[in-house]
């Protein structure tokens, strides 16, 4: 009986819980009252009769077994364990009586019990040891008094500092628990997670995300995913989890991790994704398709841009074709955008410029070469690091409410046509953006009518084209470094009214002042000549532009651009460039039909070029914000 007491001592509702779950306890402590349940038998197992039921208890507890058709571990067993632990504890109260090894009150039980039977005489025997047991609560320090205040103190020393180590989960079974987990393997760890998930728990950690720990006599973890708790108890093997898998999956080997990160036998530097994890290129493969554009590049740079046939555009998409299947992603892309400006040179766009086009073609020349010298090194991180790669990576953002603020339409040399919603998250006046593209590189007929009616994600029943008219509260939303929101289906989307813009909700974007918008906003470009405008962009940045005068637009016949001066109280000019294309001819008239004497306010994009601000507009707001 002592054995099974020591086992059960630290067994409470907590752990229970944790290997069935809250209801079964529930009913279990209900059964109890009603069920007769009687303990059978004691050894390494535990016999247990529970109404018609008969419950093997074995341990660890989550093996124990009962006679019904559950699987799992039912009331009966849950019921089994408490009525075992209530007998031992009874059995433990009986022995302590008898031997005479109680607290205050089981001492004064025994005086009285042991005046007793000295009057009735039952036995010398009996009073002799009634009379010893006397002797013992009575003779030391010559005070029966002093010695149980005495005990009293030190039981409520013990007892406070019991509660405060159950506080911390530093009880026995807490601390077993919390033993098992700091000494868990980090290999088996990563093993079980993937270098995928293990990037995702690296990024939510660098994020600042993390999860709600709970310690007591288990370890309940509250994963930064979307209703996912995991429960971990001593052994480790019946920890449970949301997903309901009995194997260790990827959310309990999480919550393992979090802990080990929370305890410090586990370092943010020990989650860095290893040379191992990152993809391996074929190297033979590459060099191949570095190869054969070099060359092409060579000959395009000898043949001269007046003697260069139509056909280069069929070699340009075969090229294109070639990176795509070699795991290239940024060359599949830098050949579709050559592709795009040779067209406008056969085309005869108004926007072509030769200078430009030479420039786009020595930097891709020089883009070969590095791929070409790091396949030759062997060097997978440098390739990698100029190959890029076709998948962000999206991590969780917890729950965002964002304010839907506009809709761009877009056509990228790469290839690509869609559109993009842009929200600002109310609570950190951060930019979101959403993308709904897809690949235009052998279509004729672009249906854009068709994009913009297509179903909204996140369970919205709304097109689009309305997500940027109303207000959202995303649950489990997912995003990866440049703020571009995943469609996942995990994530839920729920709207919360209509738009409703003002000045507090674009406060940190908006500005009347432009010297302070170039302060705060206008980074100088890079000095690097082999990034492009494209590349160089770490993100959304648009801004709110109030201007106190501006200047009726022009459009210019020679450069087929749009151009409107914008001007600050101070004088300080912003300057509105748009250069003409079909999608864009409708803003452009526009543009042109705006007031000088009532300025609008003008969101957009900017970028600073020989030396004056300049912005793209995305949208224009008739009133003025206040």
């Amino acid at each position: 009986m002592g054995q099974w007491k020591n086992l059960l001592a630290d067994v409470d509702d907590d752990y229970l819980v944790g290997i069935s779950n809250k209801g079964i306890v529930k009913r279990a402590y209900k059964d109890k009252e009603e069920v007769p349940a009687s303990v059978e038998g004691m050894g390494e197992e535990a016999s247990v009769k529970v109404g018609e039921e008969t419950v093997t208890v074995k341990f660890p507890l989550g093996e124990s077994r009962c006679t019904c058709p559950s699987r799992s571990i039912c009331r009966h067993v849950v019921q089994a364990i408490l009525v075992l632990k209530e007998s031992c504890g009874k059995g433990a109260e009986a022995e302590e009586e008898s031997g005479g090894q109680g607290m205050a009150e089981g001492a004064l039980n025994q005086a009285d019990s042991a005046e007793g039977d000295s009057v009735q005489g039952d036995s010398a025997e009996n009073a002799s040891s009634q009379g010893n047991s006397v002797k013992g609560a009575s003779g030391q320090g010559g005070s029966a008094e002093g010695g149980s205040s005495q005990g009293a103190a030190e039981g409520a020393v013990s007892q406070s500092a019991s509660g405060r180590d159950a506080a911390l989960g530093q009880g026995a079974a807490g601390a077993k628990v919390r033993g098992e987990i700091e000494q868990y393997p980090f290999a088996q760890l990563k093993k079980a997670l993937g270098s995928r998930h293990l990037q995702i728990l690296h990024n939510q950690l660098l994020s600042g995300i993390k999860p709600q720990i709970q310690y007591s006599s288990i370890v309940t973890v509250q994963l930064p995913e979307q209703n996912m708790v995991v429960k971990l108890l001593s052994p480790l093997e019946y920890s449970s989890c949301t997903c309901h898998k009995k194997e260790m999956c990827v959310h309990k080997a999480s919550a393992i991790l979090w802990c080990q990160l929370e305890a410090g036998t586990v370092k943010e530097s020990d989650l860095a994704p290893d040379a191992a994890d990152t993809p391996a290129f074929r190297m033979d493969k590459a060099g191949e398709a570095a190869g054969q554009m070099k060359e092409f590049l060579e000959e395009l740079l000898c043949t001269g841009l007046s003697r260069t046939s139509p056909d280069v555009l069929d070699y340009l998409e075969r090229l294109a074709i070639i990176s795509h299947n070699g795991g290239l992603a940024r060359f599949e892309g830098y050949f579709r955008a050559l592709s795009d400006s040779y067209d406008g040179y056969f085309q005869r766009k108004a926007q072509f410029r030769a200078g430009e086009l030479m420039e786009q073609m020595t930097r891709l020349y020089k883009r070969v070469e590095l791929l070409e010298k790091a396949v030759k090194s062997g060097d997978n991180n440098e390739v990698l690091k100029q190959a890029g790669e076709f998948r962000a990576d999206y991590m969780p953002a917890g729950n965002l409410d964002l304010i839907g603020i506009t809709m761009e339409h877009f056509q990228t040399q790469t290839g690509y046509e869609g559109d993009t919603i842009y929200f600002l998250e109310e609570n950190t006046k951060q930019w979101y953006t959403y993308t709904n593209a897809r690949p235009m590189f052998y279509e004729t007929g672009r249906n854009r009518k068709f994009m913009e009616k297509s179903q909204a994600p996140w369970g919205l029943n709304i097109p689009i084209a309305d997500m940027a008219k109303v207000r959202i509260r995303l649950t489990g939303a997912k995003c990866d470094a440049r703020k571009r929101l995943s469609s996942s289906q995990e994530t839920r989307g729920e709207i919360r009214g209509e738009q409703g813009l003002g000045l507090s909700d674009i406060s940190d974007w908006y500005y009347e002042d432009f010297g302070k918008l170039f302060k705060e906003r206008i980074e100088p470009p890079r000095k690097n000549w082999l990034y492009g405008q494209e590349e160089m962009s770490k993100g959304v940045e648009l801004v709110f532009v109030q201007p106190a005068d501006c200047v009726k637009a022009e459009f210019s016949q020679t450069g087929q651009t749009l151009f409107m001066p914008l001007y600050d109280g101070a004088g300080r000019e912003i300057v509105i460039e748009m250069a003409y294309s079909k999608e864009e001819s409708s803003s452009i008239r526009y543009l042109e039909r705006i007031s000088e004497k009532d300025p609008s306010c003008f969101l957009g994009k900017i970028y600073l070029r020989d030396g004056r601000i300049r912005m793209y507009p995305v949208m224009v707001w008739k009133k003025r914000f206040s």
